[in-house]
């Protein structure tokens, strides 16, 4: 017989070090999921503790069981549909000991809605250094409950929670009672609902105070606010008034703070960092850039190297693999298969040091101090202070900055910042920018100033300013499901625990090289069997062409082809058919363009000469003027500024989103944006 497996929760505000305590307990054996119908990823773990096996959903932070965010709802939900796959046997609840007030009004939520609660005080030492001191004997007389006190992110104390989850008694959620009085005006709403959905006291009342749909069928709820007159969020500030004088009386008889001069020269000194460097209105900011100069510097040097073994690698097993057994399955491993697979590995290490960077930032108590000071800076584009790490990240790769979208809670402003995010010029367009700029701009220079460079800066301030332009739009017509406010507990310093930064890295690489991963490795094989052949001519002549298809040169595959049969879209933005074969190709990755401009001329041009020498001798046959001008060189530079030009990227929008609606939304908006750009661009300046 199966034993059945535990299903715990994990609660807590944010920065309490929930997910620290979530990987201790789990390691590496996790997975992500989907939540139904929701864009937030939904993490469970699984551990076994003398042969009883649980498996723990980490659920996101959150103040109350009221929501006021996507996230929150996700918490709602569950703990109300007793039909969840993960609904929880027990609940473990995560407070910071040093600000254990907002925990303590989740805990007693929680607790009244019937669940056993584990409740767990985290960052004791961090309590000790701020000087408070709490009677924990007394706390768990006062909430009957078990209290474990743990360092999650040394893993101290981890032991004792899963002895104490595995302990503690079901049973005991019967003999818990209503913590707050409603009030007698309540009592009658209360029972009707008691007797309809049959539920206890608390239950009831959060039903009636809940003004989010979260049942799936609250006819009768509905009924009941009518009839007693309800109104929803009064409930809602009746319990937390009562809850907190509740939490006071349990405070002064359990919590005691004292802090020495040491400590208060300590605390004073990260206040002053605080308020004279890092959250200061001058130079906070210069800090923060000047960081994330550093930062990309470093991913850009540090994963040049590492992408050029496991290019070497790769072009290894390429050329022994070309003399075995050659024909056609040979030429699709090798020209097809293993292409995609090299792209995908090529990620890597863009990933892996951005996302490093960023969780070490995140770790340290530095990031949430960047988030703050730049909310106020990106309200008025319908953003918030969240939304700055993805779109400078970008600047390196637009694939790690959309998955590190992840820490704005707002669903609404984590779309608009997904769907804005590739309008910021990215290390991909750079090849095809340079490229471009150096066939249509003269190389004259004033002293240290480049009249190619400043032409490059202009379309690196093209995408930013595009990004912000387009964002305001969205803000304008995305509706709220929610009110946008930056609440956030200012975490202290603390020192990076590195296995905690290289089990979350872990688990993003790995979801990237599984999600994402499946659709490269197709997507470059479609776009090779494209590039590789084309129709065979049959010999009856009562056929033009029979389903049979034979190896061909790029100008005669389906690729050149459809590059053909494409030029009359494109010839008003100034392209031929072969820059029309650089656009679809181009579609796997946007410096693609640049290799497969080499292969069009190859075959079409004989001599050594240089790419860029053999595109400025290219013509448009009918007319005898050179392809490559300036109004056709403009052309594809906003071409490619404004074009989706990534289909990995989409890719990740759709795992981000959860749904393929918004990466074919995004695709087709900016492609049109790009194509009336460029056709605007290349009419007026042929001229």
């Amino acid at each position: 017989m199966r034993q059945r497996i535990i299903k715990l929760a994990l609660i807590g505000n944010p920065n309490v070090g929930k997910t620290s305590l979530f990987n201790q307990l789990t390691g590496l054996n996790q997975k992500v999921g989907n939540y139904l119908g929701v864009t937030v990823d939904k993490k469970i773990g699984f551990f076994s503790y003398k042969n009883i096996h649980y498996q723990i959903i980490d659920l996101p932070g959150t103040y109350s069981i009221y929501p006021s965010s996507e996230d929150e709802e996700i918490v709602c939900k569950l703990l109300n549909n007793i039909d969840d796959i993960d609904y929880p046997d027990k609940i473990i609840v995560v407070a910071d000991s040093s600000n254990m007030k907002k925990s303590l009004l989740l805990f007693r939520q929680i607790q009244d809605l019937g669940f056993p609660v584990l409740f767990i005080l985290n960052m004791l030492d961090e309590a000790k250094k701020k000087g408070v001191f709490i009677d924990v004997e007394k706390l768990k007389k006062l909430l009957i409950t078990e209290i474990v006190l743990i360092d999650a992110r040394k893993g101290i104390g981890i032991e004792n929670v899963k002895h104490t989850i595995s302990s503690l008694n079901n049973n005991k959620k019967k003999k818990l009672s209503f913590f707050f009085n409603p009030g007698l005006s309540h009592s009658i709403a209360i029972q009707d609902v008691k007797n309809g959905y049959h539920v206890n006291s608390y239950r009831a009342w959060y039903y009636l105070a809940n003004n989010k749909k979260f049942l799936k069928d609250d006819g009768l709820l509905n009924q009941i606010k009518k009839k007693h007159n309800i109104i929803s969020k009064k409930l809602q500030i009746i319990e937390t008034l009562n809850r907190y004088e509740e939490i006071g009386k349990i405070f002064s008889q359990t919590v005691s703070e004292f802090i020495s001069d040491q400590k208060k020269n300590s605390l004073d000194f990260s206040k002053k960092i605080d308020n004279y460097l890092l959250l200061h209105p001058f130079w906070g900011y210069f800090i923060f850039f000047f960081l994330l100069f550093i930062i990309f510097q470093s991913v850009f040097f540090w994963a040049e190297t590492p992408k050029k073994i496991i290019e070497f690698f790769f072009s290894i097993i390429q050329k022994k693999l070309e003399n075995i057994y050659p024909g056609p399955i040979n030429n699709f491993f090798v020209q097809g298969f293993l292409p995609g697979i090299s792209t995908i590995i090529t990620f890597i290490p863009q990933i892996f040091l951005l996302l490093f960077f960023l969780l070490l930032m995140e770790e340290s108590g530095y990031i949430s101090r960047v988030i703050f000071l730049m909310d106020r800076i990106m309200r008025p584009f319908g953003l918030n202070g969240k939304s700055v790490v993805p779109l400078i990240s970008s600047v390196a790769c637009a694939i790690p900055a959309i998955m590190s979208a992840r820490h704005i809670e707002n669903y609404r402003d984590r779309l608009i910042t997904i769907l804005v995010t590739p309008f910021i010029t990215c290390s991909a367009r750079l090849p095809v920018y340079t490229l471009i700029i150096s066939l249509i701009i003269p190389d004259k220079k004033w002293y240290f100033i480049q009249l190619r460079g400043l032409v490059l800066m202009g379309m690196y301030l093209l995408g930013f300013f595009s990004a912000l332009s387009i964002s305001m739009i969205l803000h304008l017509f995305l509706k709220k499901d929610y009110q946008s406010h930056l609440i956030m507990e200012m975490p202290t310093y603390k020192c990076p625990i590195f296995r905690n930064i290289l089990i979350t890295l872990w688990i993003n690489i790995k979801s990237f090289m599984y999600n994402a991963g499946k659709i490269i490795v197709l997507l470059s094989v479609l776009i090779w069997v494209l590039g590789s052949f084309g129709p065979k001519k049959d010999l009856i002549p009562s056929r033009k062409y029979s389903i049979s298809f034979e190896k061909k040169k790029l100008p005669n595959s389906y690729l050149g082809l459809l590059g053909k049969k494409m030029e009359p879209f494109i010839l008003p933005l100034g392209y031929d058919w072969k820059i029309g074969i650089g656009l679809i190709s181009s579609l796997v990755a946007r410096e693609v363009f640049v290799s497969t401009m080499a292969s069009v001329y190859s075959i079409e041009k004989n001599g050594n000469f240089l790419l860029k020498e053999k595109m400025k001798k290219e013509i448009f046959y009918d007319t005898g003027k050179p392809v490559y001008n300036l109004a056709t060189g403009f052309s594809l530079l906003f071409f490619y500024a404004f074009s989706m030009q990534c289909l990995s990227t989409l890719s990740i929008v759709k795992k981000e989103t959860k749904s393929w609606k918004w990466p074919i939304i995004q695709f087709f908006f900016m492609t049109t944006l790009a194509y009336s750009s460029s056709f605007f661009i290349y009419q007026i300046l042929k001229t």
